[in-house]
């Protein structure tokens, strides 16, 4: 009956569907990663006007022909068809001009970028003119029913705030074609509520949906067609009246299917396991329970009521007051971390660790239990992690494969094998099966409750009522943060759960208020980059003052104008280790190319030559900066070497060139050329002027620049910024570019201050220049950074260098002022964001 399409035209409702023109068409499209086919001959049409709704296990291919449609990956046969015209390469970028747009699973929300910026680096220019960006974002935002200040930073949403800000994305650009990968899976029901009303809407415009989900009341609520894949192949198409959920899992999972729920525990005892008294932490308050052996305990209410934070403070994550005993034993907020297992919401960001193996992340949490003298035993580790994965069923091709191959069902098993190993006291699950298939949810549920029966007591919360009704036997509902409502035996139903959370007269937008709040005033300031700008103005005009205390000279104009001048170097190449490392990389090239360029001009422009002579020898040292940034860009992204080595190379090969060309100091620089470049206004020099005139242009397109925002996109999440169409590749070759240029405009003024040609100059401003930077609030992992605390950075250093010498102190105090000034601006860095996080 499903495995050929049907030709019906009714709905699910009953009433006459009449679909519109096929608007995208995949025809006997494959897809092999190595050796194993994720797609196998797939063919399927989408119609404008119609939600077709595409249904299978994790890993049965779903989200695979959703890259392949919008353009991340390209397919190993087949082709795509768009309103008829075939398209021979499907990017990114071609599937946003041709009106494709996708919500994905896992958000491609950049945390190192504001809201407002997520929405501009995203979404085409022109849909931001004409009005102010504030009020057009705003609009895409409440369309959705998402309310946080646009100046939040993406690390600073929830789950589920960046769902409803990936879908804002989809649905702003009114596309042909919208894909919504599990759009619901972090959703409360008022959010689900409020999507299929805007998904309505746009099919009513003509819009073609697809919609992937794991469950079915969803499929009956919103879709007309469905599609079911299972092991990479289409294994029916049907209108979706037309077809039983029975005959929909029998394709899904390829088998028949049982009860997706394990039966309760029916002689749960007397004994208590767990006994919480009093438990007031952030966002909850005065919360008392017991948990007996063999009970499974759910925590309910309305997203944002304390429901994750109550599962982070039994985990150990967050603080708390109160008594909680375990087995008898009294614990502490922090004696229990060492109890308690934890299974994040958020299995990307919290649950598994990407660079790690499948073994690796399962035995993370247990490697004491497979360690002697100190040393873990590899075999042993390996046949409790193997027979681990074979109870809970992971499918996987080698337990050494990477994390990032499994599906999403096999990745939460990861997680909850992990917490297995480590041999919990406790076991805290927040929302386990979010963004699992049906055939993993049973298996998760069946091991959760095997372990209750054991004796170890297990706390689920889940955003889903009927979940929390088939598997738990009792139920606390959570509103404001205190429990309105606990449920036991019959009265644990998803009718009497969903109306102890909504009477309580609480909604989600608590939350998203407490958000907003937190981001007023300084907490949002100490959040922006530019935030390191105070301490480092107060450190430099402090230490400014204790010099001139010491000795009247330091603040003299001539010593003025001598500091200012050594940070105008330093502050250009400064500026561009800053684009390196705002981009994920680095670039050790940076101080062997300016003295490499130095010894080039040391050829040209000397006294006695022509102007044109002159001339040439600042184009060639151009056209070396242009000539190592494109090299470094291209061995970066083409050859797959990693910033370090390849900056490394080019650091080795430059000062090679240096000395082939000089032996030693010759070549003096042309007396009127370092008189121009070192001109001053009173103590000032203009060469100073002109780098904070870059430093606030460079701020201001990063901040508000297209250019700006993917430059630090990259940084932030390089595949993130692939999926939301950025050119990762142009970016990066650009970013080294300007590396390199920048570092060219400090060679300028290191050639003016050493007037010759010496092969053994430049070398230091490598490391100069990553403290600079480091010290302007720059992270080293990408995506964050300002070119003015970069300055202001190299301000400081060239300050504490004249101090050092003013005061008299040998060579080792400078070293250990810039190792002493690092040490303390990460720590404090550090300190105020984490306090204002919270």
């Amino acid at each position: 009956m499903l495995n050929t399409p049907l030709p019906s035209t009714q709905t699910m409702t009953g009433g006459t569907h009449s679909p519109g023109n096929v608007v995208l068409r995949l025809s006997g499209v494959s897809k092999s990663f190595g050796s194993v086919a994720a797609l196998s001959d797939v063919s399927v049409g989408f119609h404008a006007g119609e939600v077709h709704a595409v249904l299978g296990e994790n890993g049965a291919g779903k989200s695979t022909l959703m890259n392949i449609i919008s353009g991340v990956f390209q397919p190993s046969q087949g082709q795509i068809e768009v309103s008829g015209q075939r398209v021979a390469t499907m990017t990114p970028e071609l599937s946003a001009e041709l009106g494709i747009a996708i919500a994905f699973q896992h958000p491609a929300v950049l945390s190192d970028l504001s809201v407002m910026e997520n929405l501009r680096v995203a979404l085409p220019a022109s849909l931001f003119e004409g009005k102010p960006a504030q009020v057009v974002a705003r609009a895409l935002l409440d369309a959705v029913g998402l309310h946080v200040p646009l100046q939040a930073r993406g690390d600073t949403l929830t789950v589920a705030q960046m769902a409803l800000l990936e879908i804002a994305k989809a649905l702003a650009i009114r596309p042909k074609v919208l894909i919504l990968d599990e759009p619901t899976a972090s959703l409360d029901q008022d959010a689900t509520d409020m999507l299929f009303g805007r998904i309505r809407d746009v099919v009513k415009a003509g819009t073609a949906v697809i919609y992937i989900t794991h469950r079915m009341a969803e499929v009956r609520q919103i879709a007309q067609r469905v599609t079911v894949l299972r092991d990479g192949r289409k294994r029916g198409e049907a209108m979706v009246r037309d077809v039983t959920d029975q005959d929909l899992l029998g394709l899904i999972v390829g088998r028949a299917l049982g009860s997706t729920f394990p039966p309760k525990a029916t002689d749960a005892g007397a004994e208590v396991n767990l006994s919480v008294r009093n438990l007031t932490g952030e966002q909850f308050k005065n919360l008392s329970f017991d948990v007996t052996r063999g009970q499974i305990l759910g925590v309910a209410g309305v997203a944002g009521n304390g429901q994750s934070e109550l599962m982070r403070a039994l985990a150990g994550l967050l603080p708390w007051k109160g008594e909680v005993r375990l087995n008898g034993e009294a614990l502490n907020d922090a004696s229990i971390l060492h109890k308690a297992a934890f299974m994040p919401s958020d299995r990307h960001a919290e649950g598994l660790a990407a660079g790690l193996t499948i073994r690796e992340n399962a035995a993370l949490s247990a490697l004491g239990a497979f360690s002697r003298f100190g040393f873990v035993s590899r075999t042993r580790e390996t046949e409790e992690v193997a027979a681990t994965f074979q109870a809970l069923a992971v499918k996987a091709s080698s337990i050494e494969a990477a994390t990032s191959s499994l599906s999403g069902g096999n990745q939460q098993k990861v997680v909850m094998a992990r917490a297995l190993l480590s041999q919990p006291g406790l076991i805290v699950a927040d929302e386990p099966t979010q963004g699992v298939d049906v055939g993993a949810r049973a298996e998760i549920y069946k091991i959760l409750r095997e372990v209750s029966l054991r004796g170890t007591p297990v706390i689920v919360n889940s955003s889903d009522a009927a979940e929390l009704e088939g598997l738990c036997d009792k139920v606390i509902v959570l509103s404001r943060g205190k429990m309105v409502a606990s449920l036991t035996g019959d009265d644990v139903s998803e009718a009497k759960i969903v109306a102890a959370a909504v009477s309580a007269g609480t909604h989600a937008e608590i939350s998203e208020a407490q958000t907003a709040a937190k981001r007023t005033g300084w907490r949002h300031f100490v959040q922006t980059d530019n935030a390191p700008v105070i301490p480092l103005a107060v450190v430099i005009v402090l230490l400014g003052l204790y010099g001139f205390s010491q000795n009247t000279h330091f603040l003299s104009a001539y010593n003025v104008a001598n500091m200012l001048m050594l940070a105008t170097a330093l502050g250009f190449i400064a500026m561009g280790q800053t684009i390196a490392l705002l981009l994920g990389g680095i670039d050790l090239s940076v101080g062997p190319l300016a003295g490499f360029m130095v010894v080039v001009a040391s050829f040209f422009i000397n006294d006695g030559q022509s102007g044109a002579t002159i001339l040439a020898g600042f184009a060639l040292m151009l056209a070396a900066g242009l000539g190592v940034g494109l090299i470094n860009g291209v061995l970066i992204r083409f050859a797959n070497f990693t910033p370090i080595a390849a900056t490394l190379a080019m650091y080795i090969g430059l000062q090679g060139c240096s000395f082939l060309l000089r032996n030693g100091p010759d070549g003096y620089i042309n007396s009127d050329v370092v008189a121009w470049i070192t001109w001053e206004i009173g103590p000032i020099p203009v060469a100073f002027i002109v780098l904070l005139g870059f430093a606030l242009g460079g701020e201001y397109l990063l901040r508000q620049g297209r250019v700006g925002w993917q430059l630090r996109a990259v940084g932030s999440n390089e595949n993130s910024a692939r999926r939301i169409g950025i050119p990762i590749d142009r970016v990066f070759l650009a970013g080294y570019l300007g590396s390199a240029l920048f570092t060219a405009l400090g060679a300028i003024m290191l050639m003016a201050q050493i007037g010759v040609g010496d092969p053994q100059q430049g070398v230091n401003y490598t490391l100069s220049s990553i403290t600079a930077v480091v010290l302007g609030g720059t992270s080293l992992k990408g995506g964050r950074g300002t070119f003015i605390g970069s300055v202001m950075g190299a301000i400081l250093l060239m300050e504490v260098l004249n101090a050092v010498s003013f005061l008299g102190l040998s060579q080792t105090w400078q070293y250990v002022f810039q190792g002493a000034l690092i040490l303390t601006a990460a720590v404090v860095y550090s300190t105020l964001r984490t306090r204002a996080a919270r």
